[in-house]
Formats: structure tokens, sequence, C-alpha cells
């Protein structure tokens, strides 16, 4: 069984309270579309998941998870590992040759925990200081972090987040994934490779039922497994098919005020403000399907 084991800033602790997003006038939209063929409809038991695959941090393991789904690997397999506030992990449990379901990509993938990126306009840094990282912010609107003097950027294990699974040896993630379902697990930061997030249908997999902790998350018995009874790429299905999901832009003035008050306005309710510190994963960007 395998287990589940994307102008640079110096600023001072106290400083790193008072970063904001430029709040002069811009034209961006306020939502942005997701392009179909960037879109995995995974048809469950219990109800559809949609997945946003980017090849941001993960290029090599989005593209074999693409391939898988195309040639239909993940029909009948289960989310057979599901931990309460961890995650749902989902594919072949136990791999047996000659008895395992064939496929083309089951092959070991190289680690891809982080991307080196020399851009400089794709990532809006949020907090500088992070706790968990040099800075973190939002990457082509994914929540992310960066170590500005490597130039290395990965994606947050925030809520909803996809993830190729492994075991200890790095380079052995295949088939497996999983998702992302309870407080943000960001000790995994950098050591998964992160392929995508959730735009519809947490519900549906927060619906699932759970493992036992002392049993490693397998659920049982197998029948209480959550069943994907197929899944594919959104631009392979007709329009009636697809649905139009548009994701919040975090460049658009909306966005850049929601996080400039999460920071100095929080707004009257709260007795203690805090310290102008904010957490991307709490802040991630609004969906709108139709």
């Amino acid at each position: 069984m395998k287990l589940w084991t994307a102008a640079v800033f110096t600023l001072s602790i106290i400083a790193s309270q008072f970063i904001a997003f430029s709040t002069s006038a811009n034209a961006e939209p306020e939502y942005l579309p997701v392009e179909q063929s960037s879109l995995v409809y995974m048809e469950t038991n219990i109800g559809q998941v949609i997945i946003q695959l980017t090849d941001l941090q993960s290029p090599m393991a989005a593209k074999q998870f693409s391939n898988l789904v195309t040639e239909g690997f993940y029909h009948n397999q289960s989310f057979y590992r599901v931990i309460d506030g961890f995650v749902a992990q989902a594919g072949e449990m136990d791999y047996e040759k000659g008895v395992s379901k064939k496929s083309n990509f089951r092959r070991p993938i190289s680690a891809e925990f982080t991307n080196v990126s020399n851009e400089q306009s794709g990532f809006q840094v949020v907090q500088s200081p992070a706790l968990l990282a040099p800075e973190t912010g939002y990457w082509h609107n994914f929540p992310a972090g960066q170590d500005p003097s490597t130039k290395e950027r990965w994606l947050l294990h925030c809520p909803g987040a996809v993830a190729m699974a492994r075991n200890n040896d790095p380079d052995s993630s295949s088939t497996e994934f999983y998702i992302v379902i309870g407080q943000a697990p960001r000790h995994l930061d950098r050591n998964m490779s992160v392929i995508g997030r959730v735009v519809h249908g947490m519900s549906i997999v927060q619906a699932m039922n759970r493992g036992e902790r002392a049993e490693g998350g397998i659920v049982k018995p197998k029948s209480e497994q959550v069943k994907i009874l197929s899944a594919a790429i959104g631009s392979s299905l007709s329009k009636a098919q697809q649905k139009n999901i548009r994701i919040a832009n975090t460049k658009s003035d909306k966005f850049i005020k929601r996080i400039n008050n999460a920071k100095h306005n929080p707004g009257p309710f709260l007795v203690y403000p805090g310290n102008g510190n904010v957490d991307v994963c709490y802040y991630q960007p609004s969906i709108k399907i139709g």
C-alpha cells in the first residue's frame, strides 16, 4: 500500500504586518474562466467531483494524472483511505502484477516538490515572512509559497488541494492521488507533487466514509468505500455535460480589498483584530459555477 507520506521583498517580522496588495484601480476582471482542458469531471457513486489541474509545480505528475484519466484508469477505482481532518486518497491500493488493472502510465514519477521560476509577475506576496515558508501568496490564483533566495515556488496543502500519493521514496508517485479534506496539513508542502484543487464537489469528498486512524485510514469493509464510476477531461465531454466554472481573480480590485481588509480592517465584530498576518489557505479564491 502506498502512503500519503506550486521584486523580492526583504522585510522584518514587524514590517510583514503591513504588506498589502496595490490598491490602485486596475482593469483586472473579478472572475476568470477555467479552461475545460484543465478540468477533470469525476463521477462517484455519491456525487460529482470536479478537479482543476495545473502544471505550475508538478508538470510531469499533472500530465500523468491527465493521461490516467484519459485512458480510463480510474473507472471503478475507490477512495479507499479517508482520514478525518486529513486526506481522502484514491486509486489502486495494492498493485499485483497480472491481476491489477492494466495501464500505459503506471510508472514512477520523479519528485516535483517545488518548481524554479524566474517569472516576476505571476506571484502575489501576501505574507512575508510566513510561518511555514519564506513567503506565501497566490501563484496564478493558486495559494502558494516561494523562497526568493532560491526562486523556488510550490503550491500549498490548503483544503481541497489535490496531489499524487507516494511511499517513502520521493520518486515513487505513480497512480494514486489524494484530496486534502481537513485543516491544511502544511507539513506536506515541498514534500509532495501537488497537481491541482477541487473546484466543485468538496461536499461530496467530505461526505465520504472515514477509516480508522489506527488502521491507516483504510475504509472497511470495501463496500463502504466510495467508488469512482468514471473520470474524464472536460474538453472530451459534450457542452451539455460541461460546467462553466469561474474562479475569483486574485489580482482584481475586489479580491485585493478583501485581503487588505483581512490584514488591517477586519470589522467591528472582532475584539482582538489580529496582528496583520493572513493565512492564504483561509482566503482561497471563491468559485462560481454557471
